[in-house]
């Protein structure tokens, strides 16, 4: 095999190697400042009449969600929204905090659920927030959030 012939496999084989959310059924995954990669090695969604949390973990992080009432639309985060956007590694930040400054710095971001399957009991949508930590010193970005057909568990209150 000449070396052309040799190139042009190798450049097959690697061309097909992508990381498509389409390739991870269910999936949890988004951005963290920007720049790190999160992806869920669990995660978990749980509903009552109380609303539903969406969480998801892997070992630099936990990220956890929070929305009142489970259906198709927008959630607005924010100190004074009641919607929640959690993250946890070694702070523990939320969208229930401000940032400290001379200029202020408000939490913010939003989780849209865009498909609530009923026969599989999955959703799927789009989130994005910036949270500070209790004292409001730090803030962490969240973006390019993504849940994907993820299963549902319903919990009854007895």
């Amino acid at each position: 095999m000449n070396k052309f012939q040799y190139l042009l496999v190798c450049l097959l084989i690697f061309s097909s190697c992508e990381d498509n959310i389409e390739d991870r059924i269910p999936a949890f995954q988004a951005h963290v400042n920007g720049v790190q990669f999160w992806e869920a090695s669990s995660f978990s969604i749980i509903t009552d009449s109380n609303g539903t949390i969406i969480t998801g973990n892997n070992l630099s992080g936990t990220l956890t969600m929070y929305v009142p009432l489970l259906e198709v639309g927008a959630n607005n985060l924010g100190s004074s929204e009641v919607s929640v956007g959690v993250f946890q590694d070694t702070l523990f930040y939320s969208t229930m905090y401000n940032g400290i400054a001379s200029i202020a710095h408000l939490s913010d971001g939003e989780i849209i659920i865009e498909e609530f399957n009923s026969e599989e009991n999955t959703i799927s949508g789009t989130f994005n927030f910036d949270a500070y930590n209790e004292t409001g010193e730090y803030n962490l970005n969240i973006s390019e959030g993504v849940f994907y057909r993820l299963p549902i568990s319903v919990e009854s209150e007895n």
